[in-house]
């Protein structure tokens, strides 16, 4: 008797395999997406750190643009590349709208970053309210 798999016992291991992978690949993306948007979350965090340490130091101004905050009030290049965005954000080009020539006494709800249109697809956007709160909506 010879030890070994037959031909038959190949195809069923492969085709669970491949049952699997179709099955759980949608799983993953989904989970990589949320992923995206915690994470483009936190950089919004980050950066709302950064414009009100901005505006203490500015008489309550904030910066002409995002890039501003770099190098001093935000050490790190990757807080301007939101993670769903198809380009890498940089200081110059961030992937974050930005809304210019408010200050701290501004109304506390207006947004003042957000993400570019698009970003997270159809599933909505990451918003930046003035009063550092981080929401998303659809």
């Amino acid at each position: 008797m010879r030890r070994g798999f037959t031909l038959i016992e190949l195809l069923v291991v492969a085709g669970i395999f491949l049952l699997m992978t179709v099955i759980l690949a949608p799983v993953a993306q989904y989970a990589r997406s949320k992923a995206n948007v915690v994470n483009c979350a936190t950089n919004l965090r980050k950066i709302s750190l950064a414009l009100h340490e901005y505006a203490a130091h500015n008489d309550d101004a904030f910066p002409p643009d995002l890039g501003s905050l770099y190098p001093k009030y935000i050490d790190d290049e990757k807080v301007f590349d939101c993670p769903a965005s198809k380009r890498i954000g940089s200081k110059t080009k961030p992937d974050y709208d930005y809304t210019a020539g408010l200050t701290e006494v501004s109304l506390s709800d207006e947004i003042i970053v957000r993400d570019e249109p698009g970003s997270h697809g159809r599933s909505g956007e990451n918003i930046l309210r003035i009063n550092g709160d981080v929401e998303r909506i659809k």
